[in-house]
Order: structure tokens, then C-alpha cells, then sequence
């Protein structure tokens, strides 16, 4: 009976440390920098930004053959990974149509949403977001100074975590282009490229599910999105490919 008492009491002397850790090990992770986070694919909406052709021929600080490239890598995004997915635009005579690569890729669990204002976080979209139980976006469209901007914005004071992929749009302004980009970090976005963006949600090239499609995407578009001459280096000159046996 002793024994019990002693170790009872020995348990709720050290009960206040061990809360004091758990309390300090949350706060740490609460106050933990957001480019350290990594976006889970069961907790992400993908979202697309008015891709439309009477939009992005206003878009000039990217060349527009890489931007058409970048661009079609992020719409494989969508039947790759097989996430819900709002689309934002509309078709009309000032819009124009959506772009190719966005209506032969996007076609998975698509949910499209007309809008008057900027911001594409209307109420009928974060119903629809609320709806899900998801609480990351990965967000990429045009331009990166307005439309994504602002529907980034607001969905980071509605306490989503957001990925925005960078180079998948564009602006007429560099100015106007890197304020933006600067301003969506100070809010607590995650800014990267498609590329950063697409490891960092398939993060395993031997996965059974995606890992094969992963890489294709990035043997298709990832030479083909700088700017300037790439030379393939690789020993059998057909660029990255997983080892023999996946």
C-alpha cells in the first residue's frame, strides 16, 4: 500500500512538468515558421485562379511559353492527386474562354464558382471549403497581384493554410508582382514554385499511387520551366527516372 502511495504522489509531482512540456512542445509548433509545415493531401483544396484567355494575355513578367508550361503542370495536379478542386472563372465575352490546359486536365471533383468581387473566397466558396473538413489550399492563377492575392488573403483571415504556387502566374508589373508575392508571405502563405509545391504534396516518387505520375509531370514540364537552355545531363540522356524495380 506504501509502494502505491509513494509512486501515486511521485506521479502527481511530476504531472505539472510533464504538462508544462506538452504545453511548451504546442506553443512550439503553433509559433513554428509556415514554409516548415508541409500540406497533407487528405487535408488540400486545390484551387484555380481565372485561367482564362482574355486574361492572360496581360501577363508579361514571365515568357509566355514557360508560363503556358507551368501552367499545364499544375492542372495535372488535379488528376494526379485526385483532389477536390475549385475552379474560379467564367467563359462571357470580356473573359474569353478558359485556357486548354486547364479544360483537358482539370477534370477531377471539380466545383466552379462565379464571382463579382476580387476575391474568389466568396461565401458560396467557403461553404463549399467548410463543407469539406479541409483546411489547406494550394492556390495558384491569375494574376498573382489581384485575383490570387486577395482570395489568398482571405482565406488565410478565415484561418486556412495556403500554398501559392508562384510561377504559374504572372503580372504587368515586376513591381506589382514581388509586393504581392511579399505581402501574401507577411500573412503567413507558403510561396514556391510548381515544382516545390508538387514534391512537397507526393514528397515519395516510389509511392504507389502517384509516384510514377509525379515524376512524369516533372520529366515534361520541369525542363521546360526556366528560362534560357537546358541541357539534359542525365547518363542515358532521357532526363529523371525512378531506379529499375518501381
Amino acid at each position: 500500500m506504501r509502494s502505491t502511495t509513494v509512486a501515486l504522489v511521485a506521479a502527481l509531482m511530476l504531472w505539472p512538468i510533464t504538462t508544462a512540456h506538452a504545453q511548451n512542445a504546442d506553443r512550439q509548433n503553433s509559433t513554428a515558421p509556415a514554409a516548415l509545415a508541409r500540406p497533407a493531401l487528405d487535408d488540400t483544396v486545390l484551387i484555380y485562379v481565372d485561367y482564362v484567355t482574355g486574361l492572360d494575355n496581360l501577363i508579361n513578367t514571365i515568357p509566355r511559353a514557360q508560363f503556358r508550361n507551368n501552367v499545364t503542370a499544375f492542372a495535372k495536379f488535379n488528376p494526379l492527386f485526385r483532389l477536390p478542386t475549385i475552379v474560379l472563372g467564367e467563359e462571357n465575352d470580356y473573359y474569353g474562354t478558359f485556357l486548354p490546359e486547364i479544360t483537358e486536365h482539370v477534370t477531377h471533383d471539380i466545383h466552379r464558382f462565379n464571382r463579382t468581387q476580387v476575391s474568389g473566397y466568396t461565401p458560396e466558396v467557403a461553404a463549399y471549403l467548410a463543407s469539406t473538413g479541409r483546411k489547406t489550399v494550394v492556390i495558384g492563377g491569375i494574376s498573382i497581384d489581384n485575383c490570387t492575392l486577395h482570395t489568398t488573403l482571405d482565406l488565410l483571415r478565415a484561418g486556412y493554410k495556403v500554398y501559392v504556387i508562384t510561377d504559374v502566374s504572372g503580372s504587368n508589373s515586376p513591381m506589382a508582382e514581388a509586393d504581392a508575392i511579399q505581402r501574401m508571405r507577411d500573412a503567413g502563405a507558403v510561396t514556391g514554385g510548381w515544382l516545390s509545391i508538387l514534391t512537397d504534396l507526393g514528397q515519395d516518387f516510389a509511392h504507389p499511387g502517384h509516384g510514377q505520375g509525379m515524376m512524369g509531370i516533372i520529366q515534361a514540364h520541369w525542363p521546360a520551366s526556366t528560362i534560357g537552355t537546358v541541357s539534359d545531363s542525365t547518363p542515358d540522356g532521357h532526363g529523371l527516372q525512378l531506379p529499375a524495380g518501381y
